[in-house]
């Protein structure tokens, strides 16, 4: 009976650290439009989601550093590809496009491309339920794409839409190599903060890229928590928490996303996802939750059985 009771409080615990990830993860994409919900600009956020995690995570990088050294530049540098190339792919992305289409986007098209990806250079085998829901990811975007051809805006829409691929590639090349690498998290996040500070840090030296000199003090400060500390180390931490106590379960919590996404931006920016763009989620948040689904019923491969380093 006790043994019974610790256990539903580990999963109930599990499950709040994954809402807490999900929930820093959504309101990412709604606190880094810049120009509507902050004066400063997107090369500034993305070097606070890097310096901060950088600099806290640099004993862990410092104490591994033999190990990253055998990872090779190669592996290091698609690491690195979440860190300043997916925030600023995103970050300027959104502002041309909505909010509801990035969550649609960047979280939806990330585990088809990281399928694909799989596929063409690793000889992964895709699973028929891997199949049915890039089908449905792929038919929500093409919904969005297909309203917003039409819509008065498209013109403008289309280059986020670009970007929110380019920033959904990004991230599946570090999923992927992190997949096939053995590394934990904290060391691959200390990768890929410390390259994205040594690539942001010259260009915030050129006139008129940084907004901080002129931002207001609380603008900077709350984006310096949110970006460095929450989306940078703590939904890091939760996510790998959640893992810890519920496994793969975890995973289908992210199909939530989107969807969350989409509601916070309602009153924060004042963005109402019309008919077309919540038919477009829907399909989307079932594809994540069939792929979701997918994994967590999925043996472990070999190379997940290694203990990672961190």
């Amino acid at each position: 009976m006790q043994r019974k009771l610790y256990k539903n409080r580990e999963v109930l615990a599990g499950y709040g650290w994954m809402s807490v990830a999900v929930l820093i993860w959504a309101s990412w994409l709604v606190l880094t439009s810049s120009g509507r919900v902050t004066a400063l600009s997107v090369v500034d956020l993305a070097w606070f989601r890097a310096a901060i995690p950088a600099a806290v995570l640099l004993p862990v990088l410092w104490r591994n550093r033999e190990h990253v050294a055998r990872l090779g530049v190669k592996r290091c540098v698609l690491l690195s590809a979440y860190g300043a190339p997916f925030t600023l792919c995103v970050g300027y992305g959104l502002t041309f496009a909505p909010v509801a289409h990035a969550g649609a986007m960047v979280p939806g098209l990330m585990p088809v491309f990281a399928i694909a990806l799989g596929a063409i250079f690793l000889g992964q085998r895709i699973s028929p339920r891997k199949a049915v829901a890039s089908l449905f990811i792929l038919s929500g975007t093409g919904v969005i794409l297909w309203y917003t051809s039409s819509a008065p805006e498209g013109d403008a829409v289309w280059v986020g839409h670009v970007l929110f691929l380019l920033g959904a590639l990004c991230w599946a090349c570090f999923a992927v190599t992190l997949g096939r690498s053995d590394v934990g998290p904290f060391v691959a996040t200390a990768i890929v903060a410390a390259l994205s500070v040594l690539v942001l840090t010259p260009i915030l030296a050129f006139p008129g890229v940084s907004q901080i000199s002129s931002a207001d003090l609380r603008d900077v400060t709350f984006q310096a928590v949110f970006q460095g500390v929450l989306a940078g180390l703590v939904s890091l931490f939760a996510f790998g928490r959640a893992l810890q106590l519920i496994g793969s379960r975890a995973a289908a919590l992210t199909a939530l996303t989107p969807g969350i996404a989409a509601v916070l931006a309602i009153p924060v920016l004042d963005q109402f996802p019309h008919g077309a763009e919540a038919a477009a989620l829907i399909l989307v948040i079932l594809g994540l939750f069939v792929q979701a689904t997918d994994a967590a019923n999925a043996p472990k491969a070999n190379h997940q059985t290694h203990a990672r380093r961190d």
